[in-house]
């Protein structure tokens, strides 16, 4: 990981309980424009936990804002993407044991 610049990226969910925002520092790759990371406490983290409630969300990237949805990749289902996200999040982390979560961010949509 020797450029920090492209190590993190900032989460912005909606609170499942409370409302409130809930901002996180993550690591994430980013494939055919869609961004992925992964929960090392599966579903019981409470960002995941937001965005299975709330799936709206909002994010940055190096000085990129994004808003969009996100939603919860289930292997069985998309074996094909679980597979290249855990080969990208090697390659990058070397490491991708979690639950795999995707950020589509709104096309056109770049937040000032």
């Amino acid at each position: 990981m020797k450029n920090r610049k492209h190590q993190f990226l900032y989460l912005t969910t909606e609170g499942w309980k409370t409302k409130a925002p809930h901002r996180i520092e993550i690591w994430y790759i980013r494939h055919q424009g869609r961004f992925y990371l992964v929960s090392q406490y599966r579903d019981e983290a409470h960002w995941v936990r937001n965005i299975k409630n709330h799936p709206g969300i909002s994010f940055e990237v190096d000085s990129d804002k994004y808003v969009g949805l996100g939603r919860i990749i289930d292997p069985s289902e998309e074996p094909e993407l679980a597979k290249k996200v855990s080969e990208l999040m090697d390659a990058k982390y070397q490491w991708s044991d979690g639950l795999i979560v995707e950020l589509r961010p709104e096309p056109g949509v770049l937040q000032k």
